[in-house]
């Protein structure tokens, strides 16, 4: 039922337009059923009895079939492309936008190479189905019983031999589709893992060149095809045996019509007459054909059943974070942050968080410290809503986050990660990513202050200059200060860095930590870092373990506390860097 509602759904836009482009396919049919009983005609009634006057419009009407059926085709495809582009765009769209709005938990889940699939391949294999095969089927069905039709009205005994021949054909499909429709389903989750793969390593391409990783990188891109190839050539095989299999039993049992037929000649026997046996040969093939063609229409629409139940999945996937009915636009905000009785488990039964409380005051720098997996991280996640607590509530300026609405929160709250991810396109375009509107004087504010204007200026098209996938042509450097620019064009009251100058060298680090003294001026930032000297510049330090807040003060209070878990950690870091750099 569920495919059914979500067929009718896409279809319903087009149903008037699908409705003429089955009136034009029975016409076709209709069209195509015309000349066996013409041809009968010629035999029995034009030839055999010597009527020469009849002939001429006989032949003139068959000459003039081709014409019509050019006419109509040409029309029927027409209509069917123009549905199948718009269907195609429509479910893409729809299903881009729903993956768009699933959670985190769900994209750390499925992955990107997956996803992929089933917004390309998937989605235009459905549109084949929909658009194609299923005008097909009923073009295909019509002249099956048609055929059968005309069958028994010339001779009732033959025509049953075209019925035998229908049903072991249905049988013959029956025994094949459900392993047809496994192996499809097999072959898709093979080709998912593969993207998958092949997208990481992609992504991942300075990597591999460092490590001089091609050879084995290509050789495990070869077992991997290799399976996929084997899975693809026993889908193929049981294609090739349902449809071998049909034809089989189609020329069987049309020898036994023909015959048949020939006997009732010799014979004398029911009317069979040689324009009979022309015009029921015709009719008996017309009635087989589309029984073999449903079976090679039925593997298409098996594997589009895959693809169509590979769809679901995502479009059943409920969006866990959803703005609240009623939400609220937060048009100004000073930028305190607070986290009131908060709890939250990545996975059921394993809490993270137990009735966290802290607060970011406005204006003011927070830095939150702690080994790997204390939950930094998760505290910037959860002030974003890119998760959603469990119990308590973050609350900005005293507005529960899940009561306004996401752009006006995301608005005021510009994020630097760890990792920044660069799109193709300008380097204006990616500075601009989160306002697109921002004039060219309000990105190069941003770039200056992110000490990036100075490196953009140098290229040749300087701020056109365009960034392959992923930025593959600037270093990782600068790419953070690219992504610093791109936070800082928003001019939040918020300002979240993970990381944010991990990546720079002394000399640029120290440039920006000047510049960001002016930015951060009056604004609230939460800082996720590990060198010393954005530790020690803030005014509020949160040392966390297990997700827990184990000590809380400024640099100089937290230094007091003897083998508290901040000295520990300064003298850590301290071990680890010498003069702002990391030794190991």
């Amino acid at each position: 039922m569920a495919r059914l509602r979500v067929l009718w759904d896409l279809i319903r836009p087009f149903r008037g337009r699908l409705l003429l482009a089955a009136l034009l396919t029975a016409v076709l049919t209709l069209l195509s059923a015309l000349p066996p009983l013409v041809m009968q005609y010629l035999i029995d009634d034009v030839a055999t009895k010597k009527n020469w006057h009849m002939m001429v419009p006989a032949v003139l009407f068959v000459s003039l079939l081709p014409i019509w059926s050019a006419w109509f085709t040409f029309l029927n495809r027409v209509y069917i492309a123009a549905i199948g582009q718009r269907l195609v765009v429509d479910l893409r769209t729809a299903l881009y936008e729903h993956v768009l709005n699933l959670s985190m938990r769900f994209h750390g889940k499925v992955g990107a190479g997956p996803l992929m699939n089933r917004l390309m391949t998937d989605v235009s294999i459905v549109q084949n189905m929909v658009t194609g095969e299923t005008l097909s089927t009923l073009s295909s069905g019509g002249m099956l019983i048609f055929g059968v039709a005309m069958a028994f009205h010339i001779n009732s005994r033959l025509a049953w031999g075209v019925v035998l021949a229908i049903i072991l054909c249905a049988l013959n499909y029956r025994k094949y589709s459900r392993l047809i429709r496994s192996a499809n389903l097999e072959l898709r989750e093979m080709m998912d893992e593969v993207t998958g793969t092949l997208q990481e390593r992609l992504a991942g391409v300075r990597l591999v060149k460092t490590y001089c990783r091609e050879r084995d990188e290509t050789n495990a891109f070869l077992v991997s095809t290799d399976k996929a190839l084997e899975i693809g050539m026993r889908t193929e095989m049981l294609s090739v045996s349902l449809n071998t299999s049909a034809r089989l039993i189609a020329g069987l049992i049309s020898t036994v019509v023909w015959c048949g037929a020939v006997w009732f000649i010799l014979k004398g026997e029911d009317g069979m007459t040689f324009g009979k046996l022309q015009a029921i040969n015709a009719y008996l093939w017309m009635a087989l054909n589309p029984a073999i063609n449903l079976t090679i229409v039925a593997d298409t629409l098996v594997q589009a059943t895959a693809s169509l139940d590979r769809i679901l999945d995502v479009t059943h996937e409920p969006i866990d974070i959803k703005e609240k009915k009623g939400a609220y636009e937060l048009s100004e905000a000073s930028g305190e942050l607070r986290f009131e009785d908060v709890d939250f488990a990545y996975v059921p039964g394993s809490p993270l968080f137990q009735h966290l409380n802290m607060t970011f005051p406005a204006g003011k720098m927070t830095a939150l410290v702690g080994h790997t997996g204390c939950g930094k991280t998760t505290v910037t996640s959860l002030l974003m809503r890119l998760w959603e607590v469990q119990g308590g509530a973050v609350t900005l300026d005293g507005h529960d986050v899940r009561d306004i609405t996401m752009r006006s929160l995301r608005k005021h709250i510009g994020v630097v990660p760890q990792e920044s991810v660069m799109f193709e396109g300008s380097i204006s375009s990616n500075i601009a990513y989160g306002m697109p509107e921002a004039t060219q004087e309000q990105i190069e504010e941003a770039a200056r202050a992110a000490q990036i204007h100075e490196h953009i200026m140098t290229l040749p098209a300087g701020y056109a200059s365009w960034l392959g996938k992923g930025g593959v042509q600037i270093s990782v450097g600068q790419k953070q200060r690219i992504a610093i620019a791109r936070a800082i064009l928003l001019k939040p009251a918020v300002l979240i860095l993970d990381e944010a100058t991990s990546s720079l060298d002394s000399e640029s680090e120290a440039a920006i930590q000047v510049a960001m003294k002016i930015v951060l001026k009056g604004r609230t930032s939460v800082v996720v870092a590990h060198r010393l000297s954005t530790i020690v510049a803030a005014d509020q330090i949160i040392a966390m373990d297990h997700g827990e807040i184990i000590e809380k003060g400024t640099h100089d209070e937290l230094m007091q506390i003897e083998g508290g878990l901040y000295q520990r950690l300064y003298h850590e870091l301290q071990g680890k860097h010498v003069d702002g750099e990391v030794t190991q």
